[in-house]
C-alpha cells in the first residue's frame, strides 16, 4: 500500500521531516513531543480516566506499535472510529512496557519509536 505524502501542517511535524533529514537529534524531538498535544486513535471510545482506550496496533518485525497522530486530521474514520487529545507526557507515562510508538502511520514520514526508546523517554519524563 503506497503511503500517503505527508506535507507538515503545525511546528512539530516540521520537526519531525528536521529528524528525518539529520538537522534535528531524534532526542529533542521526543521531549517536543512530549510537551506537544497528541492525536491517539482508539478503537472504543474514551472516558475520564482513559477508560475504554483501545490502542490501534501496528506490527512490525513481531513488536507491536501504537499508532498516534501529529494532528487530528491526519487519522481517518478508516483507521479508528475514536480520537484521543492528549499531551504527550501524559500518553507516553501512560504506556505500558513491550510497545513501540508509530508516529503518522501511512505516511511517507511516519517515525517509529521501539519499546527500547519509550523506556528511555519514559525514564526521563519521569524525572523531577
Amino acid at each position: 500500500m503506497p503511503l500517503l505524502a505527508f506535507v507538515p501542517e503545525t511546528d512539530i511535524e516540521r520537526r519531525i521531516l528536521e529528524v528525518q533529514a539529520g538537522r534535528l537529534p531524534a532526542d529533542a524531538l521526543m521531549l517536543e513531543l512530549a510537551a506537544a498535544e497528541l492525536c491517539i486513535p482508539s478503537l472504543a471510545k474514551v472516558q475520564d480516566g482513559w477508560r475504554g482506550y483501545a490502542p490501534v496496533l501496528l506490527e512490525q518485525n513481531d513488536i507491536a506499535f501504537v499508532a498516534v497522530f501529529t494532528a487530528a486530521f491526519r487519522q481517518t474514520l478508516a483507521f479508528a472510529p475514536h480520537l484521543l487529545r492528549a499531551p504527550g507526557k501524559a500518553f507516553f507515562l501512560r504506556l505500558p512496557a513491550g510497545y513501540g510508538l508509530v508516529f503518522n502511520p501511512g505516511y511517507d514520514a511516519e517515525m517509529f519509536l521501539p519499546p527500547e526508546g519509550v523506556a528511555m523517554l519514559k525514564q526521563d519524563l519521569a524525572r523531577p
